[in-house]
């Protein structure tokens, strides 16, 4: 295997024997990407400078960009038009995925039998929540804590016996298991 040349201009470029491979140099402190060899440190850190800027502004109107097109769930104005999607998960399929979690460490003949209800007290007792994830199970009425799964459980088209592929490929990849 033959070593790449090491590109740095465009003499260089053209020097290149049929079927030669080429590589671009690496910017450093004496050579920048589209500048003469001869050119003072001045022009070269002002072209370094001018890269970074252009890199800035991209990543500003990508977030900028990001922001306007996700759907806020406080949102209270009307948009007409076909509703966004959402780029994250709401507090209904964060509830609902944690509790199919849980659900997944119980063989399949006490599955069938777990309830909303008791899958909601059984995480509320749970030591795993720390922190800010002890606000996820706080609610004033436990009806509301219900519904709340209810509409996880139905994102994310979990059935009665707690089985859900698109949980499985969320937390795991590709689902590779058969369905009984």
């Amino acid at each position: 295997m033959t070593d790449k040349k090491q590109v740095k201009g465009l003499l260089d470029y053209i020097s290149l024997k049929p079927g030669e491979e080429a590589d671009f140099a690496t910017n450093s402190g004496d050579y920048v990407f589209g500048m003469g060899i001869g050119a003072t440190d001045e022009v070269r850190d002002l072209a370094i400078i001018g890269r970074i800027y252009i890199n800035i502004q991209k990543l500003k109107n990508l977030n900028k960009n990001d922001n306007n097109n996700q759907t806020s769930v406080t949102d209270t104005k009307k948009i007409s038009g076909r509703p966004k999607k959402q780029k994250a998960l709401g507090m209904h399929q964060v509830r609902a995925l944690i509790l199919w979690d849980i659900a997944q460490t119980y063989s399949e003949d006490i599955r069938q039998d777990l309830t909303n209800t008791y899958m909601i007290e059984l995480a509320e007792k749970s030591d795993a929540l720390v922190g800010e994830s002890e606000g996820i199970w706080e609610s004033r009425k436990k009806e509301s804590l219900q519904q709340s799964v209810s509409r996880g459980k139905t994102w994310w088209e979990i059935d009665h016996k707690w089985h859900s592929d698109k949980c499985y490929e969320f937390l795991y990849g590709s689902y590779t298991e058969k369905k009984s």
